[in-house]
């Protein structure tokens, strides 16, 4: 279930006694907007769980930054949801933790290391998750996932994954470049192809795909934080069109385009929309 906690989305009570002008103080305009969708689709129980942090409070972006995270429980193996929001639960922490004036990447990987090897610990490898996430500080994204959910830019105009998934997909290709003749279809149809080469809750943690140094944000772009019940179901196109709108008018699109899919298998989809709208005060 996605959540956004009141701890983290802090607002101040204002009493009938209070000042006029307090009442009056104008509020920061974010730099950053936010929406989120999330869905069940067609099956029984909901195993994605998400979290945003700061979204609604340009004071606490403004020191902290915005942490944004997207997990998808396996809905093949036992308590799915469970380690869903318990990853994400170790994300939160992780935020807490992080140093804009350390090595932001290795912060990011040894905590999801931790939070991987916490999962194992305590689900005993019976349950995993995908997890991807990302921490925007000032004008610098940085980000980590695990598994096949993605993570979308869109800018000047396109839209680009900049995540690599972790699949079964990947190591096909390479069996086919040692095949005569190669066949990228038959690597794109083999029915292992969607399958998980790395998960949170694994005994060890295989693959992790992070930026190394921090990716530059300008005023304009627009992520997507998504399960695969959004990425492996809609287009590009579908994606971008739903991009270009505010965030919560974004999130409402994609929620319509997944459901009109009408795909009898579909998957829950969860998804976070950041749209960048200033960077230092520079739109």
């Amino acid at each position: 279930m996605g959540r956004i906690s009141d701890f983290f989305r802090r607002s101040r009570r204002v009493t009938d006694d209070a000042p006029t002008q307090q009442l009056r103080r104008p509020t920061p305009q974010a730099p950053i907007l936010a929406g989120n969708v999330q869905g069940i689709g067609a099956r029984e129980g909901q195993e994605d769980s998400f979290a945003l942090v700061n979204a609604s409070d340009p004071e606490a972006m403004a020191r902290q930054g915005l942490f944004a995270v997207v997990a998808d429980g396996m809905g093949g193996l036992a308590d799915g949801k469970a380690v869903s929001e318990a990853a994400v639960d170790g994300f939160l922490q992780l935020f807490q933790t992080l140093d804009a004036a350390g090595d932001v990447p290795r912060q990011l990987l040894t905590g999801t290391c931790a939070i991987n090897d916490a999962l194992f610990q305590r689900f005993g490898g019976r349950s995993g998750t995908t997890a991807v996430a990302v921490w925007i500080f000032r004008d610098r994204l940085h980000w980590i996932s695990v598994g096949d959910s993605a993570i979308f830019l869109m800018r000047s105009g396109g839209v680009f994954q900049v995540n690599r998934e972790h699949t079964r997909l990947n190591e096909l290709y390479l069996e086919e470049l040692g095949r005569e003749p190669s066949d990228p279809a038959r690597a794109e149809h083999d029915e292992d192809a969607r399958r998980l080469s790395a998960f949170l809750g694994m005994p060890e943690l295989r693959e992790a795909d992070y930026n190394h140094r921090p990716f530059f944000l300008l005023p304009g772009d627009v992520l997507l934080l998504c399960s695969d019940g959004i990425s492996g179901v809609l287009t590009p196109a579908e994606l971008l069109e739903a991009m270009r709108m505010p965030p919560d008018e974004g999130c409402r699109l994609l929620e319509t385009l997944v459901l009109e899919k009408g795909l009898s298998a579909q998957d829950n989809f969860t998804g976070t929309m950041i749209s960048i709208q200033s960077i230092n005060g520079r739109e």
